[in-house]
């Protein structure tokens, strides 16, 4: 069953336009839309969920370009949408989403991106902080023709509560929930989406992304047409991958997600623990609960964690764990694992088999599941041997975002157009001109037999190599992430890309 919102009176109250880029703030005048449009209120049904949406701001494609989306083809306008969904215990509760929109005239296929774990409210897609992971790839989908809804899920953003961590069901529903406010919201603009969907989550979110794209071909087949799925770095396995770092005498820095998903569950399952003490040990069982209303970082946490996350709870818990298949949290737990379904639409899981926070054992276990069950094809790639949690996952963005795109449907109804780049072999550096930090090197355009390993190298003026490393080749196409290092003198380098067949060349400028 679809939410049925409380009468509040229209389901768009309103926009509250904050024109940041222009350092004001004007009201929208939505007369204009009202009058072109009828009153949402008198067309809305039962079924709507969204309240409101508020314009955040507006970037052009000359901007997108400067930030390091290569090949952008067009602007895009960010909106804030608020919107009504079940909460952890069955009744209605307010949510809310960031949501991108290009500046096409078209209709556009649409992207849910869901974020990797968060713990500060403030953090959240809706809050709009540009240099955060998920607000770029809404920009950059969105630079790329797509339209993407990123949703904060329950108890982020201006949702109260504590956020339900590794809740397949919970967290799923959310997610359809904002893609339905996303669809209507562009419905009452006169400007509908593409009936085309995409679903894409990393880290935490690769775990809601398959669970949302399990309930969609469960209980919403006909009302949702998902054109593919990628997964980076997920948890898909939370039994036995996660149970077995919760009984292990082993260090592990997943401490902190292990209680998030604990604290979860027993806001969740009401009868599943008594109190924060069936499940932590003294003393975590008082310092660690009231760190997770939202309010407090991982790093406020970390610090106060064991090396060995199994000595934060109860021998009894763990022995319940070991000895026990049936006992209650084992059965929760093996509740929210999202593999074993048999996926109906094609998808891609991006791993590094370095991750020292998302064993690739998830990865794994889910690839191995997933194709045993039959259906549409699924993809495993192990993008790196020595990538951290976090470069992992932009690998993994830059990876499935160029898949989505030569699967998209665009303005002429034209399947898998990638622009220019798809006809003949293309190299892109960006940013470049670059001081620090990561480095994209998108290649395209090969043929798309050539696979294996690109040896990237970073030349100096005088034909020194300062920097080098192996990117994966699939499909014809690289795109990896080189991080510059802090010493590197300002001047013109050369990066060299060698392939199979041949090598590319594109100069580099450092500056201060």
């Amino acid at each position: 069953m679809r939410p049925a919102k409380p009468n509040t009176g229209t389901t768009f109250p309103g926009l509250v336009a904050r024109r940041r880029s222009m350092g004001q703030a004007f009201p929208l005048v939505l007369g204009l839309v009202l009058a072109i449009l009828g009153n949402p209120a008198s067309a809305a049904s039962s079924e709507d969920v969204l309240e409101s949406a508020e314009f955040i701001i507006e970037r052009y494609a000359g901007w997108l370009q400067n930030v390091g989306i290569p090949g952008v083809e067009n602007g895009v306008s960010v909106y804030k949408l608020t919107y009504w969904t079940p909460d952890v215990q069955g009744g209605l509760s307010l949510a809310t989403a960031a949501f991108v929109m290009p500046m096409l005239e078209c209709e556009v296929p649409l992207v849910a991106f869901i974020h990797g774990t968060l713990y500060l409210k403030a953090d959240a897609p809706s809050a709009w902080n540009e240099d955060a992971g998920a607000d770029l790839q809404g920009y950059t989908f969105g630079a790329y023709g797509f339209a993407c809804v990123l949703p904060d899920l329950l108890g982020l953003g201006d949702s109260p509560g504590h956020h339900p961590y590794l809740n397949a069901a919970i967290n799923a529903r959310t997610t359809l929930d904002a893609i339905r406010a996303a669809r209507e919201f562009q419905l009452q603009l006169g400007t509908p989406l593409h009936q085309q969907l995409f679903l894409m989550g990393s880290s935490a979110g690769a775990h809601t992304a398959l669970a949302t794209n399990r309930m969609i071909q469960e209980e919403y087949p006909d009302e949702f047409d998902v054109a593919a799925i990628g997964g980076i770095s997920g948890p898909y396995a939370i039994h036995p991958v996660l149970r077995d770092i919760m009984v292990e005498e082993e260090p592990n820095n997943g401490g902190a997600d292990l209680v998030y998903m604990l604290i979860g569950y027993h806001a969740t399952y009401p009868g599943l623990f008594a109190s924060p003490a069936s499940f932590l040990a003294p003393p975590y069982s008082t310092i660690l609960p009231p760190l997770y209303n939202g309010e407090y970082d991982v790093v406020d946490i970390f610090p106060l964690l064991p090396a060995v996350p199994a000595d934060m709870f109860p021998l009894a818990l763990r022995q319940q764990l070991l000895n026990q298949p049936n006992a209650p949290l084992n059965q929760k737990m093996r509740e929210n694992n999202v593999f074993n379904w048999t996926p109906q639409s094609p998808m891609r899981l991006c791993y590094c088999s370095s991750d020292p926070m998302v064993p690739p054992e998830n990865s794994l276990i889910a690839y191995d599941s997933l194709t045993a069950n039959g259906g549409a094809p699924v993809e495993l790639l192990n993008l790196s041997s020595n990538a951290s949690h976090a470069q992992c996952g932009r690998l993994g963005r830059i990876n499935i975002t160029a898949w989505f795109r030569t699967l998209k449907t665009d303005c002429s109804g034209t399947v898998g157009i990638v622009g220019p780049a798809a006809a003949a072999p293309d190299l892109v550096v960006s940013p470049n001109p670059a001081a620090t930090g990561d480095i994209h090197v998108h290649l395209t355009g090969l043929l798309a037999a050539d696979a294996g390993e690109a040896h990237i190298q970073l030349l100096d003026g005088q034909g020194r190599e300062v920097m080098e490393q192996a990117g994966p080749l699939f499909r014809g196409e690289m795109h990896d992430i080189l991080e510059l290092e802090e010493d590197l003198a300002p001047g013109v380098y050369s990066l060299v890309v060698t392939l199979p067949h041949g090598r590319m060349v594109e100069q580099l400028v450092i500056t201060l």
